[in-house]
């Protein structure tokens, strides 16, 4: 195993762990406070945002409000330990298959990884569209390089090519993580810190 094909996947671990998904948390943050909630969890809990994600997880699901929001989805982006990680079911009587029956979990930011903090920024809160396509964009580079990435190497030829867009996105975000961006670019190989980053990589694919 050729230890800069090692050192670079180590690179390209490191940014999306360290810069993007802390960056994502604090972009839902921000809209938080924006838009007047106390708290992650009055966010979550508020009526637009939970009925936003609840068909993000439930397919053929009509609830008993706001029906002509009401959303069927071919796809459903929410994993099952995402949509529990946000929210329980309440105890007693309902109707089923509606967001009426669950109420959002105490969750903190720093317990949702890059799938489940882009799925939120892109589908619960205002960023423009320069912004929207970086999330996605960073959000499909941890997909193609690493989610699926079993060898815990990255190649010369697609580094290249990577990297470059790697700094774009990132700074179109935020431009004050330039610095961040050079410091890990130059990290030394750490065999361990890869293994970790590979553990935290493949446990989910966000779609």
């Amino acid at each position: 195993m050729d230890r800069e094909d090692q050192r670079r996947y180590l690179v390209v671990g490191s940014v999306i762990l360290e810069v993007v998904t802390p960056l994502f948390q604090q972009k839902i943050e921000n809209d938080c406070i924006t838009g007047g909630f106390g708290s992650l969890q009055a966010f979550i809990n508020s009526p637009q945002v939970i009925h936003t994600l609840f068909h993000l997880r439930h397919r053929n699901s009509w609830c008993c409000k706001d029906k002509a929001k009401c959303r069927n989805h071919a796809a459903l982006p929410l994993v099952y330990c995402q949509w529990k990680k946000l929210y329980s079911e309440n105890p007693g009587p309902g109707i089923h298959n509606c967001h009426c029956k669950f109420t959002a979990n105490p969750v903190q930011l720093n317990e949702m990884d890059i799938s489940l903090s882009s799925l939120i920024l892109l589908n619960c809160c205002n960023i423009s569209q320069p912004e929207e396509e970086a999330v996605q964009l960073l959000r499909q580079y941890k997909n193609d390089y690493l989610s699926h990435n079993t060898t815990g190497c990255i190649t010369q030829t697609e580094y290249n090519t990577l990297w470059t867009d790697l700094v774009t996105y990132v700074l179109r975000l935020d431009p004050s993580k330039h610095d961040d961006l050079v410091r890990i670019e130059n990290r030394p190989l750490d065999v361990s810190l890869c293994k970790n980053i590979s553990h935290s990589c493949l446990i989910f694919t966000s779609r």
